[in-house]
């Protein structure tokens, strides 16, 4: 009797209601945190207050949701079409493009507009899409190539961003290096209109074709028995996939480990397929960096903390133990 109730009870943790419910009173949680202590000032100065709240603080708290439920969504689709648990924005090379395109445009231009350096970043990041895309046409369809030129591919283009950090000086390296730890602190609104409405069309596909991103995870052999055009729905996802991060990055810099490490920790708390996964991820992304941009906002005083020295100072121990966690068995 008591075995059937540790079943019913297990059962019922792992059910996608509690889990969602769970994940919905996370993000809202953090969401009202990031409100409260998400930045540097006070609200409670009734003279600048509401300035604060309604011209930083939710800005930032909306860049925060959709920013994290982006990137997350980039590395769970990243890690399925490649099979590689390695795989996300940062290991492929694309937030490396979008760096660089953003690097080259700080670099030679005379003042630092805002759209046009987001423009420049998202363009380097389609570029490096591209010449993953070649690769794959090229190399007989071979997602580790795919990932192995992506590795190339972002350690040649950090050596050349060092070298153009070297000619900067004044506001474009302090902005430089503040894009590239990562930072949500004065987002555009348009932009983030712009990122929302990639993320609603890119989810929406990455959810109308989740039984193909599942049939992908065991193998092309497969795939091509079940009927499915391996190439197709493989470009289709990984072109998906880096929009998603493309949009995130041109927004608020190279965030680390969001999209590497909530994939999974998301299939540690539920295991199923990609159709109850995906609002899973997203809603643990968004709450996971809304957290980050609290705590980040806690550590402010009279300066900003970017936000992504909290995702890479909790993402780097997290990925740790998952590593841990999944070989110690076979060691």
């Amino acid at each position: 009797m008591s075995n059937n109730l540790k079943f019913k009870a297990e059962r019922s943790y792992s059910s996608p209601l509690f889990i969602y419910s769970g994940l919905i009173f996370f993000l809202l949680l953090a969401s009202y945190l990031s409100l409260k202590f998400g930045g540097a000032g006070s609200i409670d100065d009734s003279s600048t207050g509401s300035l604060i709240l309604w011209e930083i603080r939710y800005p930032r708290l909306i860049a925060s949701i959709l920013v994290g439920s982006a990137l997350s969504l980039s590395g769970y689709v990243f890690q399925n079409v490649l099979k590689n648990p390695l795989a996300d924005p940062y290991i492929l090379g694309i937030s490396s493009g979008a760096a660089l395109g953003m690097a080259l445009y700080v670099t030679f231009s005379s003042y630092v507009f805002t759209f046009g350096a987001q423009a420049s970043a998202f363009l380097g990041a389609i570029f490096t899409l591209l010449i993953l895309l070649l690769m794959f046409r090229f190399l007989l369809n071979n997602t580790i190539v795919v990932v192995l030129t992506g590795i190339g591919i972002s350690f040649f283009f950090a050596s050349i961003i060092t070298l153009l950090l070297s000619y900067m000086e004044g506001n474009k390296l302090v902005y430089m290096n503040s894009w590239l730890i990562g930072n949500i602190s004065q987002p555009d609104m348009r932009d983030l209109y712009i990122l929302g409405l990639v993320l609603l069309v890119s989810s929406v596909l990455v959810y109308v074709f989740s039984n193909a991103l599942d049939i992908l995870q065991f193998g092309d052999d497969f795939a091509v028995s079940s009927g499915l055009s391996v190439k197709t729905f493989t470009v289709l996802f990984l072109v998906l996939a880096s929009v998603l991060a493309a949009s995130s990055v041109a927004v608020c810099g190279t965030l680390g480990f969001v999209g590497l490490v909530i994939p999974h920790m998301s299939r540690l708390i539920f295991k199923g397929r990609s159709s109850g996964m995906i609002p899973i991820v997203m809603l643990f992304g968004a709450g996971f960096l809304t957290m980050c941009n609290a705590i980040a906002g806690v550590l402010s005083f009279n300066i900003d903390v970017p936000v992504g020295a909290i995702t890479s100072f909790i993402g780097a121990p997290a990925l740790i133990y998952l590593i841990f966690r999944r070989y110690r068995s076979i060691c």
